[in-house]
């Protein structure tokens, strides 16, 4: 968590469709037609900004108000990624069991993902380590987690010098501890990657935050070798559509996910900052090549729209503030693309897919 309090983001700066960028960003998405039918359906991933005093109930209330704006009928928020300490599930867990009703929770990001990439540089990890990091993820299924998550293995640096670079190998010691731990716990992991297959000089937009490197390293193998640890282990790769390096395409969720059948992805339908590789035309219809793909994995894709949201009484500014002011994107587009794409594979991607995923106990 940056400094001051506010969160990170999984998601960054985003075009509202293609042509990316500040400018474009602002109306390139006016001519996506509202949805024919309302859908609803459960959004796992998402994150809550509280207001003054710690106020996670304000958050609360502010989710429930756009989840009955926009037709989410059940919600799973998560703390971010941290490479320090800030919060993680424990700062909002009372507030939730107030409205245990339509939300569940993952935890891990400001506690497990601080620990993993504060020993980042280690190929090998104390015994001690290991087990106070498997103490606390014990602790956090304990406490009712329907998962760990946020966890990062590379996020970049998308707002400016609080938000922090994040790159630990995905095979790291605690990782794959992790994925052991998850195994027998039988609850998945979400993970934010932002995925290269060769090695790039970092993109020229990122060139406005000091914290990334020049040079992005291809990082799939390490990801490969996670997935194949323990093919128990259920996984889930964050913000698929929203791609920030032009590396993650259709071609490469379908290879990986005929390779590892135990990879699942959540949608995040608002662009990044390559977006041919987002599944929505400019006027709101499918691309064959992503219907094609959900089509031959209709199991694998549930709707995550890593939404930052804010209590009424956030009085914040920054990277805080923008992250709140986000939420928009989302409401405009998922809608589209459930409407955009079959019935029955709509049905999939918005409810089944996540209850059956995180084991979900919610009435739609």
């Amino acid at each position: 968590q940056p400094s001051g309090g506010m969160p990170q983001s999984g998601s960054g700066r985003s075009a509202a469709m293609p042509n990316a960028g500040r400018s474009a960003a602002r109306g390139a998405g006016d001519q996506v037609a509202a949805p024919a039918v309302a859908i609803r359906w459960i959004d796992v991933h998402n994150h809550l900004i509280p207001g003054q005093g710690r106020d996670f109930s304000g958050s609360f209330s502010a989710a429930l108000a756009v989840m009955d704006q926009i037709g989410i009928g059940a919600m799973i928020v998560m703390p971010t990624p941290q490479v320090a300490n800030g919060h993680d599930y424990d700062a909002f867990l009372a507030a939730l069991r107030q409205n245990s009703a339509r939300f569940t929770f993952l935890g891990g990001g400001g506690s497990l993902n601080v620990m993993i990439h504060q020993a980042g540089g280690e190929r090998v990890v104390s015994e001690s380590l290991r087990r106070q990091f498997k103490e606390k993820a014990d602790e956090i299924i304990r406490q009712g987690a329907s998962g760990f998550g946020e966890m990062a293995v590379q996020h970049l640096s998308l707002h400016a010098t609080d938000h922090p670079y994040e790159n630990v190998p995905a095979d790291h010691p605690l990782f794959l501890l992790l994925a052991d731990i998850a195994a027998t716990r039988d609850v998945p992991i979400d993970i934010h990657f932002d995925v290269v297959t060769n090695d790039i000089p970092t993109p020229s937009w990122l060139s406005d935050s000091p914290n990334n490197p020049k040079v992005l390293r291809a990082n799939l193998a390490s990801f490969e070798r996670l997935l194949e640890h323990n093919p128990r282990t259920r996984i889930c790769w964050d913000h698929a559509g929203s791609d920030n390096t032009g590396h993650w395409t259709t071609d490469l969720s379908r290879s990986l996910l005929q390779k590892h059948s135990n990879l699942y992805m959540s949608l995040r339908l608002g662009p990044g900052h390559e977006p041919l590789n987002f599944p929505l035309t400019r006027d709101g219809r499918i691309k064959r090549e992503w219907l094609s793909l959900l089509k031959d994995f209709p199991d694998r894709f549930m709707i995550g729209s890593d939404n930052f949201i804010a209590s009424a009484t956030f009085r914040g500014s920054g990277t805080a503030a923008m992250l709140a002011g986000r939420i928009p994107a989302t409401r405009r587009f998922t809608p589209v693309f459930l409407n955009a794409i079959p019935a029955d594979l709509a049905r999939k991607i918005s409810v089944e897919n996540a209850t059956a995923f995180y084991k979900l106990k919610h009435q739609m």
